[in-house]
């Protein structure tokens, strides 16, 4: 017997195996576009209502979700709820949906439509020339909810760290704080133009970073400003979503410089500049 089988039978199954079981109870929602907003040039929000929405419920505030979408150059989706990831691998490649995560902006139960908020990057992917195009009646599939927000009890104290992918979750944290608690916010951005709406309020301070022309992806802001700042008092938990160096640098500073354990810190790479070393490769 292997000693992953040995694990399974006689100490639980082993961290592989329980993912694997985690993802096969994702489910899969056909529905469609039914509004588009451009909230700014570089920031889409896209309204997705009907279909399989009427079970749909968010995973947490950070909520994501895998947007599947028609093969390039095709309209109709190539797969239904019964999608998994290992029949996508045995399909042939023109029948492949394209795709990426996108976050849970707003959820509205009463109509059953979601917002998805979707940063532009022109035509440097399927899915970012599908959200730059998109218009009513297109169809998508969404595969998730998934959620990495999960402070432990006992928490009061939030600093939340994030360029424009991750900043629509902290707007939807932000707004569901719970009382007491404070969030100390570090938000990067091109510029003013461009900043995301984010809730105010006595305990919540956000200190915006410009990039100022300089390529998203290609600066040090976040992991700076981390730096920056004095380790909170309390019992802190650090959250983030954004590219996927400067999640790693702000990782390093609060594990290693304000010793955070483990489970006090969830930095999600929500995409990788091309310059960016890959940790699978």
């Amino acid at each position: 017997m292997s000693a992953a089988g040995t694990d399974a039978t006689e100490t639980g199954p082993t961290t592989s195996e329980r993912r694997t079981s985690e993802l096969s109870r994702i489910r899969t929602f056909l529905t469609e576009v039914v509004a588009v907003r451009d909230v700014h040039p570089h920031l889409r929000e896209v309204t997705l209502g009907g279909g399989d929405l009427a079970t749909f419920e968010p995973a947490g505030p950070d909520t994501f979700l895998y947007v599947l979408l028609p093969p390039e150059g095709r309209r109709a989706l190539t797969i239904d709820q019964s999608f998994t990831w290992e029949a996508h691998a045995r399909m042939p490649d023109d029948d492949k949906p394209v795709g990426a995560y996108y976050t849970l902006r707003r959820w509205r139960p009463e109509a059953l439509e979601l917002d998805l908020a979707m940063v532009l990057h022109g035509d440097t992917g399927p899915a970012s020339r599908w959200a730059g195009r998109a218009a009513v009646g297109d169809p998508v599939a969404l595969w998730g909810p998934r959620t990495a927000y999960h402070p432990p009890a006992g928490t009061d104290r939030l600093v939340l760290v994030a360029d424009e992918t991750g900043l629509p979750a902290v707007a939807v944290i932000l707004e569901q704080l719970p009382a007491g608690w404070t969030a100390e916010v570090l938000a990067e951005v091109d510029g003013e133009a461009e900043r995301h709406e984010l809730p105010a309020g006595p305990g919540i301070t956000t200190t915006w970073l410009h990039r100022d022309g300089a390529e998203a992806g290609t600066t040090s802001l976040l992991a700076d400003a981390a730096v920056a700042l004095e380790r909170p008092g309390g019992t802190p938990y650090v959250w983030g979503g954004g590219e996927s160096r400067a999640m790693t640098a702000v990782r390093r500073h609060v594990r290693d410089g304000w010793g955070l354990d483990r489970e006090a810190v969830s930095l999600v790479a929500y995409w990788r500049h091309a310059s960016s070393p890959d940790p699978e490769g």
